[in-house]
């Protein structure tokens, strides 16, 4: 096998590099970040709702119990001041006054619990709006999760060819020019391995000195180190 196929090694490296990057920043990775979110706004109004609905529940059950209080002692002053126990004037006035007071009371009582009531209906109207927009996010959650594994599966299957044609490939090359190449990749990365072409090694950013263009062009050898920019230049 050539050393040439270490430009086929490091091809291979970039697209696994790539993979890995578009494995990563799949755009429905970010768009579940963006459900999920969502999700815990609605279920946090959710709570809170509730939290409320409680508080609301128990101050209507206490108006309609004070109401219902009062209801009675309305019905005992009555009875009273129908029953011919109280004849004074001055005390049938004053318990007729009383009875007026406490219908006051009892209708305020009975407004404040409607006022409850009408509120804890508004409270479960939105509660069930917002268990339908759940519903709705669940629902799409699953769906980005099933095309993010559907996504996910594809570029695996396709590292795992790319990876084992690597493996071929290493396999046949030589282990210090393996080593080599792995220790220079971290610091030129696609461009670790290039060609010598036109007269100048095609890793290096300006023109060549010329004794080392005229080494490399005369080498006996097909794979050499760059002086000038460190790589490993194919001849």
């Amino acid at each position: 096998m050539s050393h040439h196929d270490l430009l086929e090694v490091q091809r291979l490296d970039v697209e696994t590099d790539q993979l890995l990057h578009r494995r990563a920043v799949l755009a429905q990775r970010g768009q579940l970040r963006e459900a999920t979110d969502e999700r815990k706004r609605l279920t946090a109004e959710i709570d809170q709702i509730s939290l409320i609905q409680i508080e609301v529940a128990t101050r209507q059950k206490r108006f309609e119990d004070e109401a219902q209080i009062v209801a009675a002692r309305i019905e005992t002053d009555e009875a009273r001041l129908y029953s011919g126990e109280v004849t004074g004037l001055r005390d049938l006035q004053a318990l007729q006054d009383e009875i007026a007071s406490l219908r006051n009371r009892q209708s305020d009582l009975e407004d404040e619990a409607l006022n409850a009531m009408e509120e804890a209906e508004s409270l479960a109207s939105r509660a069930a709006a917002l268990s339908t927009e759940v519903d709705v996010c669940d629902q799409r959650i699953g769906d980005l999760n099933a095309e993010i594994n559907s996504a996910e599966a594809e570029i695996d299957a396709r590292l795992e060819t790319v990876r084992s044609n690597r493996t071929e490939l290493e396999a046949d090359l030589d282990s210090s020019l393996i080593a080599d190449y792995e220790r220079l990749r971290s610091m030129f990365g696609s461009a670790t391995v290039v060609r010598f072409e036109n007269g100048k090694c095609m890793g290096c950013p300006s023109m060549m000195p010329a004794m080392e263009a005229d080494r490399m062009k005369h080498s006996t050898a097909d794979v050499l180190s760059c002086d000038e920019c460190g790589r490993i230049v194919l001849l």
